[in-house]
C-alpha cells in the first residue's frame, strides 16, 4: 500500500442537491513535518481502531477521511459539529498536509508553471 491520505466531504446541500467532494494526496506530495504531525495525531486518538461515530444530523457536514500508513488503512467518517476536540485537530492536519504546504513536483505542476521555474532557473543560471 501507498502512504497517503484522502478527504472527502459530504452531507451539506445546495439547491442542485448534495454534494461531495474528494482529496487525496501521496506520501510524495506532502511535506514531511506534515506528514509526522498527522500521522502522530492520528496515533495518539487511535484513529485506526476508534469506534465509528453515531450516526450524524440530516443536515450535518460529514468529513470521510482514509489514512494509508504501511499496511494500516482507515476511513472514518467524522461529523461536524465534531464530537471531540481531537478530531478538529485531526481534520486541521489533514487540511495542512492536503492544502497549505503542498509538494511540489514536475507532475503536480501544470505544463506552464513547470516550463516557468525552469526558465526562471536557466535566467538565475545566466546572471
Amino acid at each position: 500500500m501507498t502512504d497517503a491520505i484522502t478527504l472527502g466531504i459530504s452531507g451539506w446541500f445546495t439547491p442542485h442537491g448534495t454534494l461531495y467532494h474528494e482529496e487525496g494526496r501521496t506520501l510524495d506530495e506532502i511535506a514531511p513535518e506534515d506528514w509526522s504531525n498527522l500521522l502522530a495525531h492520528a496515533e495518539s486518538i487511535n484513529f485506526f481502531t476508534r469506534a465509528e461515530p453515531a450516526l450524524p444530523a440530516p443536515d450535518a457536514r460529514i468529513f470521510h477521511l482514509t489514512i494509508t500508513a504501511g499496511e494500516r488503512s482507515r476511513e472514518l467518517a467524522i461529523n461536524d459539529p465534531f464530537e471531540a476536540s481531537e478530531l478538529a485537530l485531526l481534520i486541521r492536519l489533514t487540511r495542512r498536509a492536503m492544502r497549505d504546504r503542498l509538494v511540489l513536483t514536475p507532475e503536480t505542476l501544470s505544463e506552464e508553471a513547470f516550463e516557468a521555474i525552469q526558465a526562471s532557473l536557466r535566467q538565475a543560471g545566466q546572471d
